[in-house]
């Protein structure tokens, strides 16, 4: 009975309810938006690189040095040379390492020049090995591997030619038009930004920058051995001893033959979540108070509809209705509306994750999951309801007062 009360209750007045459940959705929305996104953000950055136990690169911040190295995100403070790659690669504190040359692109994805090791070494998520969908790693100077990601975009196959540009922007006007490459293998899906990058061999890097004239040749062609003209962006390295992995750390940190930088991928990621610390909470903040902001304007709207209600209450306590009752009925309204609310900002998320997830994974590399199910989210909502079901009191009070009234003049 006092379900279908309420309801009709809701419903003789239906546009300010409507409206009341809209300001407050959207407030939820904002607010389980962010903490979603907050989530995925971290669990993108954390999944990229696994395996990885110092990342090398010309001495800049840390955290630039991971961004541009792994994310693809800025540029390089500098190039190192190839001589410091091959001394710190032949250390016997090495087990593998992996060069990385950035500074071209595809129709807007990152190229990266790299060798065959790169896919053997380099890990994602909890250490998984990067796998191919179709074909295999280079083996030739002009041959090529897709990221899933691009290969789906540009409706690439195996054996189809793809021509380079110079510089990392969406659009160039300088491209590498005499030297065609050819599709000879598409990874698997990562989650990652490898999915979004173009990875050619690294001797083919400083044949297109210094225009030589080169056939397709065999990478282990001794004519396409590094010289000494040849940089790189930064190089991966693993350690089979970790005990003695600070030590190496600060050895390369050290050097005095070129400046440059080593990190310690979860360190550096340790301090990205220091920076965005400040950005989450607050636009957490600034979410909580347009919730907040919304349920004040609920208390409004019941507020005002008391006087409105007049009749009603005094119909209800002639039929028998005691105060209590009444109480309830307007906190049970308060609840209903909050929970249409919550209902309201779901669905709505969800649809608006679903409809943007191919733009952010397309445009930025993001994938977003598209159910937002979590115990933060629960949280919310259980915060909500209640907030509603305590301010909802005040105007229940008002009632309880108003119906005391109606009973005293009913008695007379």
């Amino acid at each position: 009975m006092l379900i279908k009360l309420t309801v009709a209750s809701l419903l003789s007045r239906k546009i300010m309810a409507l409206l009341t459940v809209i300001s407050i959705g959207v407030s939820l929305f904002v607010l389980l938006g962010v903490d979603h996104l907050k989530t995925e953000l971290r669990a993108n950055f954390s999944r990229t690189v696994s395996g990885v136990d110092l990342i090398v690169g010309a001495r800049t911040s840390q955290l630039n040095l991971l961004l541009y190295s792994v994310f693809r995100m800025g540029e390089p403070s500098n190039n190192i040379s190839w001589q410091s790659y091959q001394k710190i690669a032949d250390d016997k504190g090495v087990s593998w390492a992996v060069p990385i040359s950035l500074g071209d692109s595809h129709q807007g994805y990152a190229v990266i020049g790299t060798t065959a090791d790169y896919f053997r070494y380099f890990k994602f998520a909890d250490k998984q090995a990067l796998r191919f969908d179709q074909g295999r790693a280079f083996t030739h100077l002009f041959e090529v591997v897709l990221g899933a990601d691009v290969a789906k975009q540009l409706n690439y196959a195996l054996g189809d030619k793809v021509q380079l540009s110079h510089g990392t922007g969406k659009h160039s006007f300088s491209h590498h038009d005499h030297y065609p490459f050819f599709v000879r293998g598409i990874l698997q899906s990562t989650g990652t930004p490898i999915d979004q990058s173009v990875h050619i061999p690294i001797a083919a890097v400083g044949v297109i920058h210094q225009n030589q004239q080169r056939e397709n040749l065999p990478l282990n062609d001794q004519s396409l051995a590094p010289d000494k003209q040849d940089t790189l962006s930064a190089f991966l390295l693993g350690v089979p001893n970790k005990i003695s992995l600070l030590s190496l750390q600060r050895k390369i940190n050290q050097d005095k033959d070129e400046a440059l930088s080593a990190i310690l991928p979860g360190v550096a990621l340790m301090e990205l979540w220091k920076v965005m610390a400040t950005v989450e909470a607050s636009l957490s903040l600034v979410s909580l108070l347009i919730l907040c902001s919304a349920l004040l304007g609920m208390l409004t709207m019941l507020l005002a509809s008391m006087r409105e209600r007049e009749r009603e209450i005094s119909v209800l306590r002639a039929l028998g209705a005691r105060a209590g009752v009444i109480i309830l009925l307007v906190v049970f309204e308060a609840f209903l509306l909050t929970l249409a609310a919550c209902v309201l900002a779901y669905i709505s998320l969800s649809l608006a994750l679903i409809l943007s997830q191919s733009l952010l994974q397309q445009e930025y590399g993001l994938y977003i999951s598209s159910l937002p199910l979590s115990g933060h989210m629960a949280g919310y909502f259980c915060m909500a309801l209640s907030m509603a079901m305590m301010l909802a009191f005040i105007p229940a009070f008002f009632a309880y007062r108003r119906s005391l009234v109606s009973g005293l003049a009913l008695n007379r």
